[in-house]
């Protein structure tokens, strides 16, 4: 018997479904116990969960194996030639400017005349 189940309560004798509780010992939860909906008379514990392993075999069989492909979420190289990265921003508390064209630029813009900050400093 599980949760969701709908069977006659041998307290009550009425058609009810089942519901999961806790059962309490003091202030501590000290398990789950199955109860009739109606009468919150006790049912039993719940079943124990099998392994997902023959789950996890199903999934691999409906994908064609059990082979991941790893997936590189690594940025590629425009990620790092955003105006964010260039050596000619300027520094404003309110507002991002490039130091070439004296105009506002957002960060992830990416610009021709582009020079790595890294490479500034070398």
């Amino acid at each position: 018997m599980k949760a969701g189940d709908i069977v006659t309560c041998p307290h009550c004798g009425e058609r009810t479904v089942v519901k999961l509780g806790k059962k309490f010992s003091g202030w501590q939860v000290c398990g789950e116990v199955l109860t009739c909906a109606l009468c919150s008379a006790e049912l039993g514990t719940p079943e124990k969960a099998k392994s997902d392993s023959s789950a996890r075999d199903k999934l691999a069989a409906l994908l064609g194996g059990d082979e991941t492909e790893h997936v590189s979420l690594a940025p590629g190289e425009e990620y790092r030639r955003g105006c964010r990265n260039c050596a000619h921003r300027l520094e404003h508390p309110f507002k991002m400017l490039c130091g070439l064209t004296r105009s506002e630029v957002e960060p992830m813009h990416v610009c021709p005349e582009f020079r790595d900050r890294e490479e500034k400093g070398k």
